[in-house]
């Protein structure tokens, strides 16, 4: 597997640079609500945890995501981010 990764799960997104990310980030959820989680890699394409292709995001909840993800950790200056591809949320996030 390859790092990094963007996890979604609940509306909102985690950025996982190895596998101890991934599993801290699993810790407490149940296996039925693991189903749920899709991977985002730096290729562009989605997937669950099981490695099966899912369907992807659209440009407009990327952006949501990403904007209130950066949102969170103190950034500002966010109102212009409204669609963003794979690479743009990877670019924004600092983790390519």
């Amino acid at each position: 597997m390859s790092y990094p990764k963007i996890i979604i799960y609940n509306e909102e997104i985690e950025i996982a640079h190895q596998q101890s990310d991934v599993d801290c980030f699993l810790y407490g959820i149940s296996e039925h609500e693991q189903k749920n989680v899709r991977v985002l890699e730096e290729s562009g394409t989605y997937h669950t945890l099981l490695g099966k292709a899912c369907q992807p995001l659209s440009a407009d909840e990327l952006g949501v995501y990403v904007k209130h993800y950066l949102a969170n950790e103190g950034q500002c200056c966010l109102s212009k981010i409204q669609q963003l591809s794979p690479q743009q949320a990877f670019d924004l996030l600092a983790i390519n």
